[in-house]
């Protein structure tokens, strides 16, 4: 009988290495490679809109093949409100999947404060930075330091390499010029 533990080298365990692991994919909504966003009506704080504008286009800038583009037709692909409650929550993204695992559509809340404390236009803008990466089919990473951390306060406020690569993997079918949708290969990417 062999015991686990010291002897035990096994390269294919994960929980070693820092991943980002992959959730899923959009499905027709991204065929024409783009994403539409919009906010909720009620949101009138243009401060708060530009942070999240700001995030927007930091992703844009680093895509290829996806790119996401405001809308106000009221048939957007990404909604995004922010809320006001004073929560430890600093944001939160909800993904709606058809029958066949692919998005149909995300809504992104961003938070203006937490404990009691407003965010800044850097904050929120980092905060949205990381919803998006959820959005565009990344979990979050298993390491400090990084913008898919899950805990923002501890994370990056800029897009990696890795959350690049981690995002053409989970829209791969599209972002390799194709039109046949299939879900990710891959359900981590170490970085």
């Amino acid at each position: 009988m062999v015991a686990r533990g010291d002897d035990d080298d096994d390269d294919d365990d994960f929980s070693d290495k820092d991943i980002i692991q992959i959730c899923c994919t959009w499905g027709y909504e991204l065929a024409d490679g783009v994403l539409t966003f919009a906010f909720d009506d009620d949101d009138d704080d243009d401060d708060l809109k530009d942070a999240v504008r700001s995030a927007v286009s930091s992703w844009n800038d680093d895509l290829t093949g996806i790119r996401m583009v405001e809308t106000d037709d009221g048939n957007e692909d990404i909604k995004i409100s922010f809320k006001n409650d004073g929560k430890k929550i600093a944001g939160k993204t909800v993904n709606y999947f058809d029958g066949y695992g692919f998005i149909r559509q995300s809504h992104i809340t961003v938070s203006e404060e937490s404990y009691d404390r407003d965010f800044s236009s850097s904050q929120i803008e980092q905060i949205a930075l990381h919803e998006l990466g959820h959005v565009l089919g990344l979990d979050h990473a298993n390491f400090r330091g990084n913008l898919m951390t899950e805990r923002v306060d501890i994370g990056s406020p800029t897009i990696s390499s890795c959350e690049i690569e981690g995002v053409n993997i989970a829209n791969a079918w599209k972002v390799n010029g194709g039109n046949t949708m299939y879900l990710p290969e891959k359900q981590y990417i170490e970085c």
